[in-house]
């Protein structure tokens, strides 16, 4: 749920954090939500209890209900571009980030170079939009790097990291400058 109280830590937005037991989740979160997930943001206005789930909609719906300080770009093609980068991360680099972390100790050799190589090409794309920004669209902080921010920090803890992780600088000085942010911060105080 980093993605989440991020955004609303970058907004300035109050909320109430409830922290569920994943092993056994609550009645209330599985009312609320279909698939028993978190994040699930419930949004009271004006007596009507709003219930929005998936991380990445939550942030948007956020950004657009508090439009102080935006996080989305105005531009279309700018909007696209955060989607694409979200799209890029939830389906193609999050499910290797998993198999890395979880499974390439069962791998077979080859299956276990096929996902290396899979993630080196992530990394470089990734790492050269870096190199000409300080953040993924360009100088300003969007949806973009909140939403691939804590899959960078995962990946990055992994151990024994990925052989050649050190050579994508760009996106090392991006993570330390996310960690940095007080919006984080404030999201891992307890």
């Amino acid at each position: 749920a980093i993605r989440v109280r991020m955004v609303l830590e970058e907004k300035g937005l109050p909320y109430n954090r409830i922290e569920e037991n994943l092993n056994s989740l609550s009645s209330e979160l599985l009312a609320l939500h279909p698939e028993g997930k978190v994040p699930l943001l419930v949004h009271s206005v004006a007596g009507e209890k709003r219930v929005i789930y998936q991380s990445s909609i939550i942030t948007e719906y956020l950004d657009e209900t508090f439009p102080e300080s935006l996080l989305m770009p105005q531009e279309p093609a700018s909007r696209a571009q955060v989607r694409l980068w979200t799209y890029w991360c939830d389906t193609l680099f999050k499910p290797d980030l998993d198999l890395f972390k979880y499974e390439r100790k069962e791998m077979s050799a080859s299956k276990s170079t096929e996902l290396q190589v899979r993630l080196h090409k992530h990394f470089e794309h990734w790492n050269s939009t870096l190199t000409s920004h300080k953040y993924i669209l360009g100088d300003q902080l969007t949806l973009a790097d909140i939403h691939l921010f804590p899959f960078a920090r995962q990946f990055m803890a992994s151990k024994p990291p990925l052989d050649g992780i050190e050579n994508y600088s760009a996106i090392a000085a991006w993570l330390e400058g996310m960690l940095k942010r007080p919006s984080f911060e404030r999201c891992m105080a307890k």
